[in-house]
């Protein structure tokens, strides 16, 4: 059985790498939960490295291109070249996919782990039977979480509702660990992922009401548009559930976001 390991992308552009800082807090904080220990390397060092791996695979400095850090539990690290864009900067992907409402709990959801990765590529496998292209996220408790594993928005006239990404969870009082030895219920709660933070900002900066709260099935016919944020920037939906949608605000949050960086 392959060691899970905690794993972040990153977005390099023009010679730098965005939101370094923000994607290894996040690393640290997830590694101490789960691991038990920090992740605190030296920023400008790890930039550099990250730079010259993209150099070495000759990814162009005008687009932008994609390192991956991953974290296993016995305190190993490595960089994963990603590939390159066909765009500079974040911006609105000219592919718009249909998507199907796909009911699935990854292991320790909420945490960047390749479990959650695993289950993610299990529900884009499942979608793709169903005749759409992407898995959208419902969780136990009937709530929508992500799109392909990343936060996801969708519109309402001129308001944007962001879902959460998980919802606590706790070990129940009682359950057994090894050698029947009790647990003692321990209650977790997961960090909003890079990308989440990214994608409330660019709405604010779009000039658009926002909405950070819980939703389902129940908005579906009231919905505008739908899309998410990922490394490599916001993709809008073309259909869910057979439903056509638009992604006139996806652009605008799309140019709020490379904004941010300007």
């Amino acid at each position: 059985m392959a060691a899970i390991c905690l794993y972040q992308t990153l977005h390099l552009f023009h010679g730098g790498v965005r939101m370094l800082d923000r994607h290894v807090a996040l690393l640290d904080r997830c590694a101490r939960e789960l691991f038990g220990r920090g992740y605190r390397p030296d920023l400008p060092r790890l930039e550099r490295r990250m730079l010259a791996l993209a150099a070495e695979h000759r990814y162009p400095d005008d687009l932008s291109s994609f390192v991956r850090i991953e974290l296993t539990a016995d305190g190993g690290t490595r960089l994963l070249p990603m590939g390159v864009s066909y765009y500079g900067g974040y911006a609105l992907r000219s592919v718009r996919p249909e998507g199907a409402e796909i009911a699935y709990d990854p292991p320790l959801s909420g945490y960047p782990t390749c479990a959650r990765e695993a289950a993610a590529a299990a529900a884009r496998r499942m979608a793709e039977c169903a005749g759409a292209r992407v898995a959208v996220q419902i969780g136990p408790g009937g709530s929508y979480h992500t799109i392909e594993g990343a936060p996801m928005a969708v519109v309402q006239g001129y308001t944007v509702l962001l879902a959460p990404e998980s919802a606590p969870y706790e070990i129940p009082p009682g359950s057994f660990g090894p050698e029947g030895k009790p647990l003692r219920g321990h209650r977790f709660d997961p960090p909003r992922s890079v990308e989440y933070e990214l994608l409330a900002r660019a709405v604010r900066a779009a000039g658009l009401a926002l909405r950070e709260e819980p939703f389902g099935p129940e908005i579906r016919t009231s919905i505008d548009e739908m899309f998410w944020l990922d490394h490599r920037g916001i993709t809008a939906l073309s259909h869910f559930d057979g439903r056509p949608l638009m992604s006139i605000l996806a652009e605008r949050v799309a140019d709020a976001l490379e904004g941010l960086f300007h």
